[in-house]
């Protein structure tokens, strides 16, 4: 076989690359799994995202574009199971942290008009916000996520109790975004939902209009936007998908959550393929803003370093509401410059990648989401936004493999055949436990659902003892034992997490309880 190299320079921020050719007859064969995409780009597509919905974990909506025009958009699955409504074209579906691209955008333009500066503080707006952080935090730092607060959705209670309460914007930065810092504002780079709440109510403050007047009047009515808006739950919303949460034991409606509070600016809005089409066009314009302001908000902040989470990289990828970085592809080495953002809420998942030197874009809209410390939706959402960037610049692409019978599947099968002892035994020899910790809590509620109270309580002490000092744990198998009549067991795990948490208010009130039920 004979390898040809051809110098192609490539318009990347001036980088050029060299890049190897594949699948010609004098070529060098393409490795295993890997296809050509042919002359029909369209035909390609189609298949791709067939088989990503076949795998069962793909429903929503995709746009291709290339040059400016649309060469791909379909839909697949269903809006709504209960009355199985398909989705199409034109179904509304919540883009989660997408969102905060367009919170950006009002800042920006309020800083084109010279209503706000990028060095402005929190306090300047904000004046009950904490004085010993609020003078410290510039809205450059609450956008590109380098102002050192805690991001509350990683709290304890944040899932089952802050999601799903309504609390007045004022009073939730005070409770959730307002707390010690973890690092000093503009050091390093840390995702932050609270960033993006304090933003969108410091954009209120200034216009005296609501935050989602904002995003009419300056968004979605100039860009002809119809079907994108400020979503609430007790709005009657024509064509909004509905959001399903996919387990190792099938599909599920998706938790409550109350989006005006949390996540509000930070990941509140719902939009369609083809509106998300009509914003990636405007963005090459002025229509909105101008190139000065734009080229800001798509300049990567590379003075910080990431934090360990987000991938410990040297340099942050992040500009305003935005990651721009070059990904290379794996066989041909072919770099492309990609501007893009990821979106996941209860329910729903969301992929948009633009292409910018290509003149290309693509968008996933999904509406199904994981269950807790899994991550199968989500990554057959960006594998598949992935291929769709390679087909569409005419690089070699993969197709979705079959799903894998999951480690939680196969020990539910031990145990209706075998019992609960066989299937711990199963997973002290060959399974794995999760980071997180948890490793058996969607097993264990499943079983408890099907009336094995005491399998489900069982696997729930086996995460106790193999993740030890996770007082979240002691507190799930305290309020399951509860839950379900048992409360002796409770009293057990109770006094092991008042050790560890001996003021914990949930812990304090869970053994009153519990004494209650023995006397």
């Amino acid at each position: 076989m004979k390898t040809i190299l051809c110098n192609l320079t490539l318009i990347l921020g001036g980088l050029v690359a060299t890049q190897t050719t594949y699948g010609q007859a004098d070529e060098k064969p393409l490795p295993k799994g890997y296809h050509e995409v042919g002359q029909d780009k369209e035909t390609t597509l189609r298949k791709l995202c067939q088989a990503t919905a076949d795998t069962g974990l793909f429903s929503g909506a995709v746009l291709v574009a290339d040059k400016g025009k649309v060469i791909y958009r379909q839909s697949f699955g269903l809006a709504n199971r209960e009355w199985e409504i398909p989705n199409t074209i034109d179904t509304r579906f919540r883009l989660a942290s997408v969102s905060k691209q367009f919170c950006t955008m009002l800042v920006m333009q309020l800083v084109q008009e010279g209503k706000l500066h990028l060095d402005d503080k929190i306090i300047d707006y904000l004046p009950y916000y904490r004085k010993d952080t609020g003078p410290r935090i510039s809205l450059h730092h609450l956008m590109s996520h380098q102002s050192g607060i805690r991001d509350f959705t990683s709290g304890f209670n944040y899932r089952g109790t802050t999601s799903r309460l309504s609390f007045g914007k004022d009073e939730f930065i005070k409770e959730h975004c307002s707390g010690d810092l973890v690092n000093d504002p503009g050091t390093i780079y840390s995702y932050c939902n609270a960033g993006y709440i304090i933003l969108g109510r410091i954009i209120e403050k200034v216009t005296r209009k609501t935050f989602q007047q904002n995003l009419q009047e300056r968004i979605f009515e100039p860009l002809g936007m119809a079907n994108s808006g400020y979503d609430r739950n007790r709005y009657v919303l024509s064509k909004r998908a509905s959001g399903y949460t996919y387990g190792p034991f099938g599909l599920e409606n998706a938790d409550y959550i109350e989006l005006d509070s949390s996540p509000g600016a930070a990941g509140a809005l719902f939009s369609t393929v083809d509106d998300m089409f009509l914003w990636d066009r405007s963005l090459y314009t002025d229509k909105l803003l101008n190139e000065k302001h734009r080229t800001l908000m798509f300049t990567p902040n590379r003075d910080v370093p990431e934090v360990k989470a987000a991938g410990g990289r040297p340099h942050s990828v992040y500009g305003y509401g935005w990651q721009i970085y070059t990904r290379t592809h794996p066989v041909t080495k072919r770099r492309t410059r990609v501007v893009n953002h990821g979106g996941a809420i209860s329910g729903f998942r969301a992929m948009e990648n633009r292409l910018v030197d290509d003149d290309a874009f693509v968008i996933v809209l999904c509406n199904q989401g994981d269950t807790y410390g899994d991550s199968k939706v989500w990554n057959a959402v960006v594998n598949l936004s992935t291929e769709l960037i390679h087909v569409v610049t005419g690089q070699p692409y993969r197709m979705p493999g079959k799903p894998r019978i999951s480690q939680e599947q196969r020990m539910y099968e031990i145990i209706k055949a075998e019992g609960i002892e066989a299937a711990i035994d199963w997973f002290k020899s060959k399974g794995k436990k999760a980071a997180w910790g948890g490793t058996h809590q969607v097993l264990a509620n499943q079983l408890i659902k099907d009336g094995r109270v005491d399998d489900g309580l069982r696997l729930m002490e086996l995460d106790v003892e193999t993740t030890p000092g996770k007082f979240w744990l002691l507190r799930k198998i305290s309020q399951a034992s509860l839950d379900n009549g048992r409360p002796g067991k409770a009293l057990i795990f109770l006094d092991k997490g008042l050790k560890i948490r001996p003021e914990d208010e949930d812990f304090i009130r869970m053994k009153a309880e519990a004494g209650d039920l023995r006397n």
